[in-house]
């Protein structure tokens, strides 16, 4: 996500879709770091600190955790190299298609019994008043 000047955290949350509190706590949690602040001592993030935010949004969308997302974040700044963060990435990867998998599966027999009321629904006498 690139920006040509820093932008406050209520920029950042607008063009993220999240909220001021959101970023607060990633950066509490130590899964965002906090940006330098400017002259005003507001919190300024240029595109390197909305790209990570960015970054969190997705994992968090994909369903990782905040320790899972704590750990990646460590990882990162300890200096884990390439592989090490792909493993984690591997791990979650593995772990999401698994929800998929069975959300599709719930997804199904959710179909089926809309299909089967449906089903119902037209078959039922009509109400003729």
């Amino acid at each position: 996500m690139a920006t040509d000047e820093p932008v406050t955290i209520s920029e950042a949350a607008g063009l993220l879709g999240i909220t001021v509190d959101t970023i607060r706590y990633y950066e509490k949690e130590g899964i965002a770091p906090a940006p330098p602040r400017g002259p005003d001592g507001w919190r300024r993030y240029d595109s390197a600190a909305l790209s990570w935010l960015a970054g969190v949004v997705m994992l968090r969308g994909t369903g990782m955790n905040v320790q899972e997302m704590r750990e990646y974040a460590a990882a990162y700044r300890a200096g884990a190299n390439d592989a090490e963060r792909l493993a984690l990435l591997e791990r979650h990867h593995a772990t999401v298609l698994a929800r998929q998998k069975e959300l599709q599966q719930h997804l199904a027999a959710l179909e089926r019994k809309i299909a089967a009321y449906q089903h119902q629904v037209q078959s039922a006498p009509q109400d003729v008043r």
